[in-house]
């Protein structure tokens, strides 16, 4: 049988590995820059070419329709058509054209591409089943589209996307690593009974707790995969696989190292990350988790939930609002949401396996009419760049990790006066 150790030593343990392993990743997200440079380079050809790609977002505007693609190869794209077309969200699409202006650091964000001619691909979605399920449990459209944005990580519409900041709550919709664990519990339990049954009779010498995790990874490998590698959810996920191996090997799990070496992996996979607000506010989020867990004293399970809570939305407030600006006090309540949320997600999760998801959409429909006053505040980049810099100090010294703290509080404090 094999076990965790009680005793984990660090991952790297000597400066030479530290200097080794990061020479490789950084190696690695230098080549996958590199490559990525290329196919920039390819897009600014005078010729034409044809781009194959997803349409992930399509809206009106001014007359027309605006369209959000992905290629193959995960670059973003826009274009604009001014005829009445139908509604293209999540279908292939063949787009020829040119790519406008744009630099390579947009490039890796966002391009706008001039479309000569636009056609749809035979190709399917593997996720459409999916949302004609979740569609047809739900009269209402905005509820379809919440639980398709909670499950699908598709995109949200702006009435609730405003409702769900102004609770606080639009962290804990958008698919990341609260969701990995979550779903990673709710496998674990669902399979444990019967693979305890069949463990009794069969196989006793067996280790359960590796033996169900690796069945939980390959599964959500797969939902990975249905999501389209959606950027905090790889990191959650890159990380879940090397900590599910650190564990089995007795090394330290809760390691900054082993957060950074993930962060940079998933840059080595797909260069357009570093471009990627969800991504770096799951890096963001998971970095202020380790550095509570580091600091914090022991105390009553239940008061350390409700400062782990609080701690992490006020520690994360300078890094949010870099990238994203409404803040009302009414988020304050999505410290206590938080809560809720743990038994909520596997509840609607189970509601819809049994065809009954339609069942709290009278209850939460009415929240969307709740007026809710947000301002606007943004984190000006050198606050943002010292802020980094106390933080990753805190690693390190105590009297850094205060003064974190007191930045965290001093900008909410500030951000309620206004």
């Amino acid at each position: 049988m094999i076990a965790p150790s009680n005793h984990p030593i660090p991952l790297l343990q000597s400066p030479q590995e530290k200097a080794v392993v990061l020479a490789f990743l950084l190696a690695l997200c230098a080549l996958s820059f590199a490559l990525k440079h290329h196919e920039y380079k390819a897009f600014l050809g005078k010729k034409p070419l044809e781009l194959h790609a997803q349409v992930l977002l399509q809206y009106p505007k001014n007359g027309h329709f605006v369209l959000k693609l992905k290629d193959t190869h995960n670059n973003s794209f826009y274009i604009i058509s001014k005829e009445d077309i139908k509604d293209l969200t999540h279908h292939f699409v063949r787009a020829w054209g040119k790519m406008g202006r744009c630099s390579f650091w947009q490039f890796l964000k966002s391009c706008y591409f001039y479309t000569f001619k636009l056609s749809i691909s035979p190709k399917s979605d593997p996720t459409t089943p999916w949302r004609s399920f979740i569609n047809a449990q739900h009269t209402s459209p905005l509820m379809a589209n919440f639980y398709r944005t909670l499950f699908l990580a598709d995109p949200l519409d702006q009435r609730l996307r405003q409702v769900l900041i102004g609770f606080g709550v639009s962290p804990l919709i958008a698919i990341s690593g609260f969701h990995l664990g979550l779903l990673s519990a709710f496998f674990f339990h669902l399979l444990s009974p019967p693979y305890r049954f069949l463990q009794q009779r069969y196989f006793p010498y067996r280790n359960r707790y590796f033996d169900l995790m690796a069945v939980v990874l390959v599964a959500l490998l797969g939902y990975l995969i249905l999501l389209h590698f959606q950027p905090a959810f790889l990191r959650a996920y890159v990380m879940a696989l090397g900590g599910f191996v650190l564990v089995y090997g007795g090394l330290e799990l809760l390691s900054f190292w082993l957060l950074g070496l993930s962060a940079l992996l998933c840059l080595a996979m797909s260069a357009n990350l570093v471009r990627s607000a969800g991504f770096w506010l799951s890096v963001g989020g998971v970095f202020y988790i380790f550095l509570f867990i580091k600091h914090m004293p022991k105390m009553p399970a239940w008061l350390y939930a409700l400062l782990f809570n609080a701690g992490i939305f006020t520690l994360m407030l300078p890094l949010v609002h870099f990238f994203f600006t409404p803040f009302g006090a009414t988020q304050l309540s999505g410290i206590l949401l938080s809560f809720v949320f743990v038994v909520f997600f596997p509840l609607v999760l189970g509601l819809h396996t049994l065809h009954l998801g339609g069942l709290l959409d009278p209850y939460l429909l009415p929240l969307v009419h709740l007026p809710l006053h947000l301002k606007s505040f943004s984190t000006p980049p050198w606050f943002l760049c010292a802020y980094v810099g106390l933080s990753l100090l805190a690693v390190r010294f105590l009297w850094a990790w205060v003064g974190v703290g007191v930045v965290g509080v001093g900008l909410l404090g500030y951000l309620l006066i206004l």
